[in-house]
C-alpha cells in the first residue's frame, strides 16, 4: 500500500503551512504533495496609537493592542488566517494609503517572505525524512515564487513537469481558465487545453499510457461537482442559493480522453468531494484556510490502482 496525502489552497496561513509539514508522520504517508494557492491576499497595517500601542482593522473589526502580548497574539491571528502585517507610523500608513503602488510593492515583499519562511522551514522540518515532498503553485501565485521554490532542498518544484514515485507518474499544471479575479496564472480557456494537452504528451499518446497517471491540475474539470461555487452578481457578490460550474473545460477534456488513474485539484474551496469520470477518480479536498484549519485527503494506491482514500481536517 502507497499512501499519498495531497493539501491545496493554503492561501498565506502560517498554521496551515505548519500543520501540512506536521502531518507526514502523523499519517504515515510515503509521498506528500502542496498544491497552490500559496500567497495569501490581505495586508494589515499595524499603526502606532498616540500615547502607545498599536491599532488595526482586523476582519472588519477594530482593534487595539496596548501591551507586547496584545500585539504578538494578534500578529499570529493575521498569519494563521493567512494574511501579511506590517507596522507602521501613522505618517507612513497615510503615505501608503495614498500610493496603490506602494501598498503593492509591501505587500509583495511581505508575501515573498513568508514563502521564504516557509521553504526554510520545510527544508528543517522535513531533514532526514524518507517521504517525497511536492509543491506546486496555483492560479493566484505570481511566477516570481518558482525560482524560489526551485531552490529549496527538500520541497520538490512538480509545476509543468513529470514527476515519478513509485511506478506512478505525475503531471501538474499551476494555471487556470478565466475567473472574476484576474488572477496572474490564468488565461483563455484554448491556451489551457493546448497547454495540457502538452503535458500529456510528455506522458504518451494513447489511453493505455495513462494507466498509472495523476493528473495534479490546479483547476478541476468542468461540470464535475468538484467545481461548484456560488454564482455572483454585478458587484461580486455571493448569491446565497444559486451555484454555477467554474471548473475547466480543457481539464475535462484531457481528463474524460486519457482516462488518468487520478485527477487531484483544488481552486474551488466549497467543493469538498470526490467523483469518478470514467476509470479516473477526481478529487478536491476543499480548503477552510482562513480558520486555519487543514483540509486534505489521503489516497492509498495499490497495484496502479486507488484502493482507498480518506478525507482529513484538522
Amino acid at each position: 500500500m502507497f499512501k499519498l496525502f495531497y493539501v491545496c489552497d493554503v492561501h498565506g496561513s502560517n498554521v496551515c503551512f505548519r500543520k501540512f509539514l506536521n502531518a507526514l508522520p502523523i499519517y504515515g504517508v510515503d509521498v506528500a504533495l502542496l498544491n497552490g494557492d500559496l500567497l495569501g491576499k490581505v495586508l494589515v497595517p499595524l499603526v502606532e496609537k498616540p500615547g502607545g500601542g498599536r491599532e488595526c482593522h482586523l476582519m472588519g473589526q477594530y482593534t487595539a493592542m496596548d501591551t507586547a502580548e496584545e500585539l504578538a497574539a494578534v500578529k499570529k491571528s493575521i498569519e494563521n488566517a493567512g494574511y501579511y502585517w506590517v507596522e507602521q507610523a501613522p505618517d507612513e500608513y497615510e503615505a501608503t494609503r495614498a500610493d496603490p503602488a506602494a501598498v503593492d510593492r509591501l505587500f509583495k515583499q511581505r508575501a515573498i517572505e513568508r514563502i521564504e519562511e516557509w521553504l526554510d522551514l520545510a527544508d528543517e522540518r522535513l531533514a532526514g525524512r524518507s517521504q517525497a515532498v511536492f509543491i506546486c503553485p496555483g492560479n493566484d501565485d505570481w511566477w516570481e515564487i518558482d525560482d524560489l521554490i526551485a531552490r529549496s532542498k527538500l520541497l520538490r518544484p512538480c509545476d509543468d513537469r513529470v514527476v515519478e514515485f513509485d511506478g506512478y507518474r505525475m503531471i501538474s499544471c499551476s494555471r487556470s481558465n478565466p475567473t472574476p479575479w484576474d488572477t496572474p496564472r490564468e488565461g483563455p480557456e484554448d491556451e489551457l487545453t493546448e497547454h495540457l494537452e502538452g503535458l500529456c504528451r510528455l506522458l504518451g499518446s494513447a489511453p493505455p499510457d495513462f494507466e498509472n497517471a495523476i493528473f495534479n491540475f490546479h483547476v478541476p474539470p468542468y461540470g464535475y461537482s468538484l467545481d461548484l461555487c456560488p454564482k455572483l452578481d454585478a458587484q461580486m457578490r455571493m448569491a446565497a442559493e444559486e451555484k454555477i460550474h467554474a471548473g475547466s473545460l480543457g481539464a475535462k477534456q484531457v481528463i474524460e480522453k486519457y482516462q488518468p488513474l487520478l485527477g487531484l485539484h483544488g481552486h474551488i474551496h466549497e467543493s469538498r468531494g470526490a467523483q469518478k469520470a470514467g476509470r479516473t477518480l477526481l478529487i478536491n479536498p476543499g480548503s477552510e484556510y482562513s480558520e486555519g484549519i487543514l483540509k486534505g485527503v489521503v489516497v492509498m494506491l495499490e497495484k496502479k490502482k486507488v484502493k482507498d482514500y480518506v478525507f482529513t481536517s484538522g
